[in-house]
């Protein structure tokens, strides 16, 4: 056993949108019903969901029914995530983004980002106690294997989803580095020696313009396929990957997680395990296979779906969030990525599931969309699984040091004796039940505490050396609650 724990269960009994600091106050005075109970330091958990699809892409709600909806079951953060562009095109040789099938659907960019924007700062204006963050869920590459003859022709990688956070200008989804967005110049630089290239028979065409007779035919003939050519490369394309040039790694998706960063959003890897990636869609194969090792292979994200419809084994002990945040502890990664709830909904009872079942708690000093926004990059949030009205909730969690200082999810505490680890879950609405919780450390699981909520645990890590930054969090054996990580420090 390690350690000493106290363990007692209860059995059987941007700054437009900025709300006014007095009315954020008298909310957390006036409605402590929305403001969770707790105790995670000087901050209030503010439940809010993401991942909401409306009629700006394939979802059933416009946003003012799901804010509404969202509203009335007690949520008070919403981020708003529609597709930003569903397109897969196929071309053939010689010129593929010339001699090309397109399918596309409904949108944001179909809409018009600016219409979305100004359609989520009229509904934030109509209910000012919400906080509506927009943003969008982006499929930013795939390429094509095999033959349309052959009946095999396969689709990869389409399904690799990166959810993106506080976009609210326009441009941010005009000019996101996927295939087959709006015209760009920000890859022009990369992309001139292919055009270079080009233009050598485009200047060989224009010289032969100058003779007469057949030299002059060739040379308009020159000019005429180089020109083709140069428009079918395509130097002001919107990414600078090939849909033809098969897996090009994580490439393609760290240059989105690079542009969002750019611009100020957060980004988020959606649906790591996903099973329904792999499939037949009409005459083509779809071969999305489970991708949770981009969590290691890329960097400078925010974070990425802990918990969401599908069964998931990287937040496991020892697994790929374990290996990442083991990465930021020895200063290989320079940021920890954090854990959130996505609920990929659609419409109510889509699934058999409500608006709610997969909320995100954040820890906030009051309720402004920049607090929020500061407990998404700083961690300060936990993810849970329920049914839309009740769901596993983690009313304290603490790191505590031997001079009473105590640090809480995101936060890193340095202390100069074995730290308690104090923590407090139950269910919303109070209600009973039984629970198993690991506590995890470094990866490795520490201990577990089974009981029925509330379960209170004081416990003292007398196994932890000194002299490195490790990690503590929380999970429940069903994966219903997932906490971020607590850094400490004991030397």
């Amino acid at each position: 056993m390690v350690g000493h724990a106290a363990f007692k269960p209860a059995f059987k009994g941007k700054m437009s949108h900025l709300l006014p600091p007095l009315f954020s106050i008298l909310f957390f005075i006036l409605c402590p019903g929305e403001a969770l109970p707790g105790n995670h330091g000087s901050y209030q958990s503010v439940p809010g969901l993401l991942d909401i699809r409306t009629t700006f892409s394939d979802g059933k709600h416009s946003i003012e029914e799901v804010v509404d909806l969202a509203r009335s079951r007690g949520f008070r953060v919403l981020c708003l995530n529609d597709h930003d562009r569903v397109a897969i095109s196929y071309g053939v040789l010689p010129f593929r983004n010339i001699l090309r099938h397109k399918k596309e659907f409904p949108s944001i960019m179909t809409a018009g980002p600016d219409r979305y924007i100004q359609e989520v700062k009229r509904v934030a204006a109509k209910y000012p106690d919400m906080i509506l963050i927009p943003g969008c869920i982006t499929s930013p590459f795939y390429y094509w294997t095999g033959s349309w003859f052959r009946e095999d022709l396969t689709l990869h990688q389409y399904d690799r989803r990166i959810l993106i956070l506080d976009f609210d200008d326009p441009e941010d989804y005009g000019l996101l580095p996927n295939l087959g967005n709006r015209i760009s110049f920000q890859y022009i630089r990369p992309l001139i020696p292919g055009l270079a290239l080009f233009s050598i028979p485009l200047a060989i065409g224009l010289l032969l313009l100058r003779w007469k007779g057949r030299l002059r035919l060739a040379g308009a003939v020159l000019i005429i396929l180089s020109g083709v050519a140069i428009i079918d490369y395509n130097p002001f394309r919107s990414s600078p990957y090939s849909p033809y040039e098969g897996d090009q790694g994580i490439g393609p998706y760290q240059e989105v997680i690079d542009f969002t960063n750019r611009r100020g959003g957060l980004s988020f890897w959606n649906y790591p395990e996903q099973r329904s990636g792999v499939r037949k869609h009409g005459p083509i194969l779809v071969n999305t296979p489970p991708y949770p090792e981009v969590l290691h292979q890329s960097v400078d994200y925010t974070g990425f779906a802990a918990i969401y419809g599908d069964n998931i084994t990287a937040t496991d002990p020892g697994k790929e969030w374990d290996r990442t945040l083991n990465e930021y502890c020895r200063g290989d990664r320079r940021n920890p990525p954090w854990g959130i709830s996505t609920a990929d909904f659609h419409k109510e009872g889509g699934l058999g599931l409500r608006l709610g079942a997969f909320p995100t708690t954040f820890l906030v000093k009051s309720l402004a969309k920049e607090d929020v926004l500061d407990a998404v990059r700083k961690g300060r949030l936990y993810c849970s699984r329920g049914d839309g009205a009740v769901w596993p909730r983690l009313d304290d969690f603490q790191a505590i040091g031997s001079d009473g200082r105590s640090a809480v999810m995101g936060e890193t505490l340095t202390t100069g004796q074995p730290p308690l680890i104090k923590f407090t879950v139950s269910f919303q609405g109070g209600k009973k039940g039984s629970l198993k919780i690991l506590l995890i450390r470094g990866g490795t699981l520490v201990r577990s505490f089974e009981g029925e909520t509330p379960i209170e645990v004081q416990f003292t890590d007398e196994g932890l050396a000194p002299g490195e930054l490790t990690y503590y969090r929380i999970m429940d054996s069903r994966k219903h609650l997932t906490s971020n990580p607590i850094f400490v420090k004991y030397q």
